[in-house]
């Protein structure tokens, strides 16, 4: 179940809900050594912070599962800044990245977001220690 307000009104005008639930650009790998990853939001809602449990991470973006109580303010489209780790490494890795998707999660009372990472500076960098961090990790492809 998504929530009304979980697609801003000029999101809905102007794409199709379902093109921005699908559009990953690769492949994400599913993390069996959970991690936690801190979410802040950027911009007008710097005041929004929250904690999510790592899921699946790629190359352009990550998906986590957050308490449906934090969940109820986001809007896909809407920029978090995320840090987060992949499995035992000592990598951090901090980048800003938009709401692909809000989805339900398998756990009751929680909510999956789906969030693609946004180009700047530092993106391709951090991008080949990800794929590195994720080759390490050796988790199943999603």
């Amino acid at each position: 179940m998504i929530f009304p307000h979980s697609v801003p009104a000029s999101v809905g005008k102007s794409a199709n809900q379902a093109t921005l639930a699908e559009r990953r650009r690769s492949r994400r790998r599913r993390l069996q050594d959970a991690s936690e990853v801190s979410l802040r939001g950027t911009g007008p809602d710097v005041e929004w912070t929250g904690t999510g449990v790592l899921l699946n991470a790629g190359a352009n973006g990550i998906a986590c599962r957050v308490p449906l109580q934090k969940a109820r303010p986001l809007l896909i489209g809407q920029m978090l800044h995320v840090v987060f780790r992949v499995g035992p490494t000592s990598a951090v890795f901090d980048l800003k990245a938009r709401i692909a998707n809000i989805t339900p999660a398998g756990t009751m009372g929680s909510m999956v977001l789906g969030m693609e990472f946004v180009a700047d500076r530092r993106m391709k960098s951090m991008q080949t220690k990800l794929l590195e961090s994720l080759r390490r990790a050796g988790d199943e492809t999603v």
